[in-house]
């Protein structure tokens, strides 16, 4: 499974907002995460796309990545997964920049 990590989303974008943003650059998309403040409710600039096509990660890499969306510059890269658990690797996997 594919996932980029998108940093400096702007503050009040919604999940389907960047979806229509990745799409309409022709990169398919199976799900939007943008990661928000549970107390305020808004986004602190990153979140999560999962890509339909692992085979495109590198391309929407390149297309993606530096470009601007509401005055703001996107910075995006691969989400790497990361062992959460301490010790002898008993933790669970999370996905992190």
């Amino acid at each position: 499974m594919s996932k980029l990590f998108f940093v400096n989303i702007p503050y009040n974008c919604s999940d389907r907002e960047l979806q229509e943003w990745v799409e309409s650059r022709g990169i398919e998309t199976r799900s939007i995460r943008i990661v928000r403040d549970l107390v305020a409710g808004v986004s602190p600039a990153f979140g999560y796309v999962e890509l339909k096509d692992d085979t495109q990660i590198k391309e929407a890499i390149s297309i993606l990545n530096g470009k601007r969306m509401r005055n703001q510059t996107i910075l995006v890269k691969e989400a790497q997964v990361q062992s959460t658990g301490a010790g002898r690797g008993g933790g669970m996997e999370r996905r992190t920049a």
